[in-house]
């Protein structure tokens, strides 16, 4: 039972960051991102999220940009263990997850109203920012499942399963930037988060020894009654015949048979206590494992992100810093689960609960230097506080950080190319490890350009892939081994208008 409890107390982020990132948060906020990620000291309007203190430096006026991406990612587990040759004879297994998001839009706008004063807003989603399917689903489910009917004595088992998970943090920027002097400027705001996420699935049509488990557990149940009863009527007649020898246990002659009826007693007094125990635990798999379970669970919260941040102008050379707060969010459960046994399967998902799920605080560095008119090279890191976030799924690892660079070449006045990578190393230990929500660092790499049709208007356009590292967790109580690993691409175009 308590290794089913697992399922509830682990958080069914299937769908978590989807872009580049933390762990859920999204540091691509704009198509500009995907053809160089180094942007946290850029001056542009995607700066209203990366470099908002540098929207000083645009020229005055109102600048917009709106974005469109598109991201698709697979999250691939291969597992091992003896247990998985009980279903389909083969040890190894393959279970992965497609997330495909042709849609995620965006837009920042800023207003620079002098030389002194800046406003800006934006609208993009934070964190998540699709579903993602395990048509399949996860080893975890069958481990369990599986382990569990072992454990009864099965000798094979079956089920089907699968899981989806949406996650969507929707963030609404609002701030101001003021210049204190030629060269620096500064920056206050807050992000209004709205996080919305739904997990729906199924384990359904579980058997054992080639019968419905339900039946499988009741027949053992069976087997366990006849034999209580066949105890139940042994003892009664050994509690007869030591009442008949109790006026004569200490006699010669009697005493040996009265101490041979007290050890028979014990002896099936403790497989009484064996049996019983092993019914409790069928009875348990029994109610779970009857009947099929039907995950439907939505949850939706609220937070606000403070944000402040510096700019420092020396012509060729720009530097940048933000810090933003940890947000405080509190996920609320609306529930529609068909079984009664998800319930009781994973308590955490139940109609009306609450779980944290904090979006942890994070700092950006940046630099960008014009090393010629036309030729610009970037480069910048976040750092994320993770394990200071309410509900992370890092408990015994370090915090995140990113480390990027960029190269932009101005090739004529119109046409724009550009080049940059990024490395993502993310603090999960092994103990954070889990089917649900994995993390494994990534490399990866950008390009595109961008063409001005005019001095008011241009076109951005970028292409992203990440290679992601292989991290493998071997269950020590289990025995079986996981493979985790992803594949993530995006691609983006972002309009900048300028009024």
């Amino acid at each position: 039972m308590k290794k089913f409890l697992l399922i509830g107390a682990t958080a069914l982020m299937v769908s978590n960051s989807t872009f580049a990132g933390g762990v859920l948060t999204n540091t691509n906020q704009n198509a500009t991102f995907l053809r160089n990620p180094a942007r946290n000291a850029a001056i542009a309007i995607d700066g209203v999220y990366s470099n908002p203190a540098g929207i000083a430096f645009l020229p005055q006026g109102f600048h917009l940009s709106v974005s469109w991406q598109a991201a698709f990612q697979k999250r691939q587990i291969d597992a091992n263990g003896q247990l998985f040759q009980l279903n389909g004879g083969k040890a190894d297994k393959y279970f992965e997850g497609v997330t495909n998001a042709p849609v995620i839009p965006s837009f920042q706008a800023a207003y620079v109203i002098n030389d002194k004063w800046s406003v800006s807003a934006q609208f993009a989603v934070g964190g998540g920012g699709g579903a993602c399917e395990f048509a399949e689903g996860l080893p975890m489910f069958e481990e369990l499942v599986g382990g569990k009917l072992v454990s009864a004595q099965a000798e094979s088992y079956g089920l089907k399963q699968n899981l989806t998970g949406e996650q969507y943090f929707y963030g609404f920027q609002l701030g101001a930037t003021y210049k204190l002097t030629d060269n620096f400027s500064v920056f206050g705001g807050a992000r209004a988060v709205l996080a919305n996420s739904k997990y729906t699935g199924a384990i359904s049509n579980i058997t054992a020894n080639g019968v419905a488990a339900g039946a499988y557990m009741n027949g053992l149940l069976t087997q366990i009654e006849a034999g209580l009863g066949q105890i139940a009527v042994g003892l009664d007649k050994i509690s007869a015949g030591l009442a008949q020898l109790e006026p004569v246990k200490d006699v010669a002659g009697y005493k040996e048979q009265y101490v041979a009826l007290q050890q028979q007693q014990a002896a099936l007094q403790q497989q009484q206590g064996e049996l019983q125990q092993k019914q409790g635990a069928l009875q348990q798999g029994a109610a779970l494992l009857g009947s099929d379970f039907n995950l439907d669970c939505a949850q939706s919260g609220f937070g606000i992100t403070p944000i402040i941040g510096i700019d420092w102008n020396l012509g060729k050379l720009n530097l940048a810093a933000k810090y933003e707060f940890r947000t405080k969010i509190e996920l609320e459960n609306d529930s529609k689960n068909t079984s009664a046994n998800v319930t009781a399967l994973m308590p955490a998902y139940a109609h009306g609960v609450k779980n944290r799920s904090d979006i942890p605080a994070l700092l950006t560095l940046g630099a960008q230097y014009s090393i010629t008119d036309n030729f610009r090279a970037m480069a910048g890191g976040v750092y994320y506080w993770d394990k200071d976030a309410k509900g992370t799924p890092v408990k015994e690892g370090d915090n995140t950080w990113e480390a990027n660079f960029g190269l932009e070449w101005d090739v004529t006045d119109k046409v724009l190319l550009s080049f940059g990578g990024q490395r993502t190393q993310f603090g999960f230990d092994d103990a954070d490890m889990s089917d649900t929500n994995f993390f494994t660092g990534c490399s990866s790499l950008a390009i595109g350009g961008a063409y001005k049709f005019s001095e008011k208007m241009t076109l951005n356009v970028g292409y992203m892939h990440s290679f992601y590292d292989d991290h493998k967790v071997v269950n020590a109580q289990s025995g079986i081994t996981r493979n985790y690993t992803r594949k993530n691409d995006a691609v983006g175009v972002s309009l900048d208008i300028k009024f």
